[in-house]
């Protein structure tokens, strides 16, 4: 499918997890944020996760970054792949407002490639949803349907498959994106020097939330409810072997799980979860205002903008007097009566109280000093 006009509702309906398309003009007149150069810059950092993907003479090679030089890695056709780019550069996390009418919660991060003449990663199949925006340069992609592939691992870093067919063979220009849903193969060409930008998408397993919901140990353990089966004689008959256990008890069990999933406290142990997004841990972002320093400078009309890449979640339905957000697998608790002050905040990169938001929360403590946490962890910064 080429959808020559975007539209929401349409891909949502038509297309989203359910088949690729090709989007021309997604972003009218693109400029890319960012060139090869800052780029690989970023990937001689240690923090920064990165690698070089190359084929020669039909021979495939992969090194994991960080990378202090480049010569002996660039050979061939190559591709340097940068990931969580939208974390460390504001330009390119705007690139997310693109697609902000799929949840914070769902996004994974901005992975950027640059690439010389005939270089790719192969053919190969990815379990999440990506929308791969064309930067400078072009690429010839082409994308299957899902069947069972035959897998090649031509390098250990490389996992690929021997072929497909596809159903789309194109070249995308500037501003032009393919949207490739899960376990769709594709294979992209770069026909001149070429960046892209990889917008993914992140899926959890239900094993993944599952564990992760025990891992965030926000659970109270002294509230959690202990079986009890004071039926028993119900559940199982007198001459059920000792060693057996029944389908009833087995579906008792099960619902006793579900208590605990479907609890104020499991949910929001799965909000936490799911604002993890590994942001950097940068000492210079951070701050030491006072409650008084804030009110002061959000009196005198110094706006709040929300630091790169920092993606908060709440639950849209609270559960409770109070309204709880997440950031980065921080939880905040604020008085119901902040909830729309702080879906503003939340929603928008920047803001300004007495415009977007009512200066009246100037004068309520719980706001200021939430703000000023906020502040001097270095999600947001007060901006002139």
């Amino acid at each position: 499918m080429i959808i020559t006009k975007f539209d929401q509702t349409h891909f949502l309906t038509e297309c989203w997890q359910k088949k690729p398309c090709i989007i021309r003009g997604f972003v009218e007149s693109f400029n890319d944020p960012i060139d090869e150069h800052e780029l690989a810059g970023l990937a001689q950092e240690d923090d920064v996760d990165s690698r070089i993907v190359s084929c020669l003479n039909g021979k495939w090679t992969a090194t994991q970054g960080p990378f202090q030089t480049y010569e002996d890695t660039c050979i061939g056709a190559w591709s340097l792949l940068v990931q969580g780019v939208d974390k460390y550069i504001d330009e390119v996390d705007e690139l997310t407002q693109l697609v902000n009418f799929i949840p914070n919660w769902r996004l994974d991060d901005v992975m950027i490639s640059f690439s010389n003449e005939g270089a790719g990663v192969g053919a190969h199949i990815d379990e999440y949803d990506v929308f791969i925006i064309q930067g400078k340069g072009s690429r010839r992609w082409q994308v299957g349907l899902p069947s069972d592939y035959t897998e090649s691992i031509p390098h250990p870093l490389l996992k690929q498959i021997n072929g497909f067919t596809p159903i789309i063979d194109e070249v995308l220009l500037p501003g032009d994106v393919v949207y490739i849903p899960p376990k769709h193969p594709h294979n992209g060409v770069a026909l001149t020097d070429c960046l892209n930008y990889s917008i993914g998408f992140r899926a959890p397993t239900s094993l993944e939330l599952l564990s992760g919901l025990v891992d965030e140990n926000i659970i109270d353990p002294a509230t959690a409810l202990r079986y009890t089966d004071p039926q028993l004689r119900s559940l199982r008959t007198i001459n059920t072997p000792s060693a057996a256990v029944n389908a009833s008890e087995i579906n008792k069990i099960k619902q006793h799980l579900e208590q605990l999933i479907n609890s104020e406290q499991a949910e929001n142990a799965l909000l936490q979860l799911l604002s993890r997004q590994g942001l950097p841990n940068d000492e210079a972002l951070q701050a030491n205002y006072t409650v008084e320093d804030v009110r002061s400078e959000l009196l005198d009309g110094v706006s709040l903008a929300k630091m790169t890449g920092v993606k908060p979640v709440y639950a849209e339905q609270q559960r409770s007097e109070n309204f709880v957000f997440f950031i980065d697998g921080n939880s905040y608790t604020v008085g119901i009566a902040l909830k729309d002050a702080f879906e503003v905040l939340l929603n928008n990169k920047d803001v300004s109280v007495g415009i977007d938001i009512d200066e009246e929360v100037l004068n309520n403590l719980e706001f200021v000093a939430i703000v000023t946490n906020l502040i001097n962890i270095g999600y947001w910064v007060l901006s002139d």
